[in-house]
């Protein structure tokens, strides 16, 4: 009995300290750094989007992995997977390389909707969760924010 109570203490104490970790722990900030196209084929497009993540935290995190998806002018424009660990300093900030692809006519048909009003900027939005190492829950990020065009000739 005495065993009992002993373990069930410990396992509470664990618990409450790691809740006690979790809430002190904030999400990283996850935006888009940079995007191009990576390869053209007849039926689906690879891009390359660069993220920038920012470790508002005073400790440093290491990221084990990232699922996002992109949606550009309020529309669903892909889904992104990253695989590669990324160590973030303390309030420091760190890029993570990633693709994403897409089909050709839904590609064609955003073109054609930014081709309506080129001046004014894309607005994107950036929903994901991030595996940090030693944190046993994904933490999520939703970043939104503005990239304009270059002025096609």
């Amino acid at each position: 009995m005495k065993t009992l109570l002993s373990s069930w203490l410990l396992a509470s104490l664990l618990l409450l300290a790691g809740c006690q970790t979790l809430g002190s722990l904030e999400a990283p900030e996850v935006s888009v750094s940079g995007i191009n196209l990576n390869k053209v084929s007849l039926f689906e497009q690879e891009w390359g989007l660069t993220l920038r993540a920012r470790n508002p935290n005073d400790r440093q995190l290491t990221l084990k992995s990232m699922d996002y998806e992109i949606y550009v002018n309020g529309e669903k424009f892909g889904r992104g997977l990253t695989a590669e660990s990324v160590t973030l300093p303390a309030m420091g900030d760190a890029t993570v390389k990633t693709t994403i692809t897409t089909s050709l006519l839904e590609s064609l048909q955003k073109l054609q909707q930014i081709q309506k009003d080129p001046g004014k900027p894309l607005t994107y939005r950036l929903v994901g969760k991030a595996r940090v190492a030693g944190v046993p829950i994904p933490l999520s990020f939703d970043k939104e924010g503005e990239v304009k065009l270059p002025a096609m000739p």
